[in-house]
């Protein structure tokens, strides 16, 4: 059967009358009574019994009838969602992520933006994440230190931590994890510069001072240095669990080791937006998914 058919036989059920119908579907009464015929045909039984004021629907028909109304009403909320979809105006959710944490939140951004393609994501990166959105120049901040403002609402997103990052040919590359206190003992080690701070506190509370041979602000040129046998290296662990590198092994850290909190924020007077609540709703989802699948792996 093909639509069309289905189409003339509907409007001659409207009509009562194939005369009628012709007219309201613009075509002619041979036409409308050859479709008719296949169908009918197709079905081996009458759809109509023809009477002297035009025809009637025989009990076969009946059932068609019902049917053939839901498929057409199914295309038409196609037709209508299809529609929505492409005219649906874009929005834009403007957030500041401090520089640490893009690596690890990419793929989110990805996925947000595959999964709602009407909604653009413009990602700014800077530490200076609370005075964005105290000044509303974003409606969401990304941020590891703590906002005291109380104009600004902050919910934990995750926890971080620093592992230790080597090439396979490192004397400790058969080490699963070591205290903190033994990077006293490692020559030629690298550090993210934004993560200082926290390992000069780490260090001192063992009583040590560990002193970097080179720091940058990207995650990636540090391991990129490890992978050419420069040095080892504190790293991020949330980075570190979806490498996939044979050339490079992770060592985790015992005893107290240098950790922040993640935070959402976002100002408590300004009403939120659908796509923004959506956005929240979905990055703590992503980070659920993951601290699920690290610990399915065992990591």
């Amino acid at each position: 059967m093909e639509l069309r058919q289905l189409e003339y036989f509907i409007q001659i059920c409207k009509s009562g009358s194939f005369t009628k119908a012709k007219e309201e579907l613009g075509v002619t009464q041979p036409t409308l009574s050859q479709q008719i015929r296949v169908l009918e045909d197709e079905y081996n039984i009458p759809l109509f019994d023809r009477v002297n004021r035009g025809v009637e629907i025989t009990e076969a028909g009946k059932i068609l009838l019902n049917k053939g109304n839901a498929i057409m009403e199914l295309l038409e909320e196609a037709r209508n969602e299809i529609h929505e979809r492409r005219h649906k105006s874009v929005e834009t959710i403007s957030i500041a992520c401090c520089p640490a944490e893009l690596e690890y939140l990419a793929p989110y951004f990805m996925r947000f933006h595959q999964n709602h393609p009407h909604i653009l994501l413009r990602i700014v990166d800077t530490e200076d994440v609370e005075n964005r959105v105290l000044d509303q120049r974003v409606e969401i901040g990304i941020t590891a230190h703590t906002i005291a403002n109380t104009s600004v609402t902050t919910t934990h997103l995750y926890r971080q931590e620093l592992a230790m990052l080597i090439h396979s040919a490192h004397p400790l590359a058969d080490k699963s994890s070591i205290p903190f206190r033994a990077v006293k003992q490692i020559n030629s080690m690298m550090f993210l510069e934004q993560n200082k701070s926290l390992i000069d506190m780490c260090c001192f509370s063992y009583g040590f001072t560990l002193n970097s041979i080179m720091h940058t602000s990207s995650t990636s040129v540090l391991i990129h240095w490890v992978r050419h046998g420069l040095g080892a290296s504190l790293i991020p662990t949330s980075v570190l669990d979806s490498l996939r590198d044979d050339s490079l092994r992770i060592v985790k850290l015992e005893g107290r080791v240098p950790s922040w909190d993640i935070s959402l924020a976002y100002l408590k007077s300004v009403k939120m937006r659908p796509s923004v609540h959506l956005f929240i709703q979905e990055i703590h989802s992503y980070v659920r998914e993951n601290e699920v699948k690290l610990s399915c792996s065992g990591n």
